[in-house]
């Protein structure tokens, strides 16, 4: 990847960051009213992370949310990907990517890449695989299993209440 790129791709990112921050908050702020009984569960991960559970509390109608912070590189790294080594030449390919998948669906991209950040800024989460319940109600720090998680969440407010 060539330098140009790198500057390119970081100021695009950091825009859609701030952008990206503005717009998730009011969505972040909506309560779950389908499920009142059921905590909201949040999973901030990375590529090297393996979440298990997630399918089944989904089956049981939990409402799960999976963030890789792994994705704004993975979309960085396809973006530039056989980026030519002369500066002009790259920017150029770059803005032919750009209008071939449309400018709002590179915005959707970013967002929904930049999405775990926002989250883990959010709820101010300072190390992964983290498992948020309720909206920062309760973490779950360095668990993968979500059945496991859900459990000793559940346990914890058994033993608030008593």
């Amino acid at each position: 990847m060539c330098h140009l790129t790198d500057v390119i791709l970081q100021k695009i990112s950091w825009l859609y960051i701030g952008l990206f921050m503005i717009w998730i908050e009011p969505v972040m702020a909506q309560v779950n009213q389908t499920n009142q009984d059921k905590p909201v569960i949040e999973v901030i991960v990375s590529d090297a992370d393996r979440v298990t559970g997630l399918a089944n509390l989904r089956q049981q109608g939990y409402d799960v949310k999976l963030y890789n912070l792994d994705a704004p590189k993975q979309l960085f790294a396809s973006l530039s990907q056989n980026l030519p080594a002369k500066p002009e030449a790259a920017k150029r390919m770059l803005e032919q990517r750009m209008q071939q998948h449309g400018r709002q669906a590179l915005q959707q991209q970013l967002v929904t890449a930049y999405q775990g950040l926002s989250v883990a800024i959010q709820y101010q989460i300072d190390r992964y695989p983290a498992v948020v319940f309720d909206r920062g109600k309760a973490v779950i720090y360095g668990v993968t299993d979500l059945q496991q998680a859900l459990g000793w969440y559940r346990q914890c407010q058994i033993s608030l209440t008593r």
